[in-house]
């Protein structure tokens, strides 16, 4: 069983970032799970020779463009997914293992970060798809039904059987593509929800990176550049001696973030 860890990329900037990411995984000791890159370059930017180079230090790594001409957001990403899937389940074996979406807004914290999220993707069934679940989002209004405006799905920055283009329906590839896919991956009953993926702020990364629970944090709709940062500089003492508090401080930042978002609909208008 093989995996692959896929590390897409349109600009010069997410290079970049990748290349603070992969020198980080780099510090880590060697995966027992084997495994492999795949660089995918959107098609606006030609492939890196430097990103390429980095990997090659790190792991095996294969590197393409995407072919589909299709841009913007979110129908640019989505095509480089379907680009990246198509292009494993042609040129990969289907011995069981999955392919890793990892965008460069993420970062591997844990040095057995990948090894854990194998040992988790093969016990019991293996899924077509795991990784960190978003519940649904609701819009309170007063006097009025609450409206819907995020359905439930596992955020695409996830594990996906490197078959997955082979099983997932014509119509699951319409619209972003983690909202589609969980719910054809549901009816099938082959969804993991995990909590070693999971979501992170610049606010508290710091304090995630001391959580054991977690392998991957990713810094959705962050300041990405400060974020990655973040995440790759080394744990300080003090903030290993002071981490019996980082429990309260959570506490905390949540409650202080709920009373945004009390705040924030309640002056919003009703629609």
């Amino acid at each position: 069983m093989k995996h692959v860890v896929i590390l897409p990329y349109f600009c010069d900037e997410e290079i970049r970032r990748y290349q603070k990411i992969v020198t980080r995984m780099q510090q880590f000791p060697k995966q027992e799970c084997d495994w492999y890159f795949l660089l995918a370059a959107s098609p606006r930017i030609e492939p890196s020779e430097i990103l390429l180079q980095a990997c090659q230090r790190v792991a095996p790594t294969e590197s393409f463009q995407c072919p589909s001409q299709v841009f913007g957001y979110p129908e640019g990403p989505t095509a480089m997914f379907w680009d990246s899937m198509e292009y494993i389940r042609s040129n990969s074996p289907n011995d069981g293992g999955f392919a890793l979406w990892f965008e460069s807004d993420m970062a591997a914290v844990q040095p057995d970060w990948l090894d854990r999220l194998d040992a988790e993707w093969n016990t019991g069934s293996p899924p077509l798809l795991m990784g960190c679940y978003v519940p649904e989002v609701y819009k309170q209004r007063l006097l009025r039904r609450k409206k819907l405006l995020l359905e439930d799905h596992v955020n695409g920055g996830a594990c996906y059987g490197k078959q997955f283009a082979h099983w997932m329906p014509p119509e699951a590839r319409e619209g972003v593509f983690d909202v589609a896919v969980y719910q054809y991956a549901r009816k099938v009953g082959k969804v993991k929800a995990t909590g070693l993926i999971d979501f992170s702020t610049n606010a508290r990364v710091r304090r995630d990176l001391l959580d054991r629970r977690k392998v991957i944090l990713h810094g959705f709709m962050q300041e990405k550049d400060q974020f990655i940062d973040d995440c790759v500089a080394p744990i300080t003492d003090r903030e290993r001696k002071t981490a019996y508090l980082n429990p309260l401080k959570d506490s905390l930042e949540t409650s202080r973030r709920k009373l945004r978002v009390w705040i924030c609909l309640l002056y919003t208008s009703d629609a």
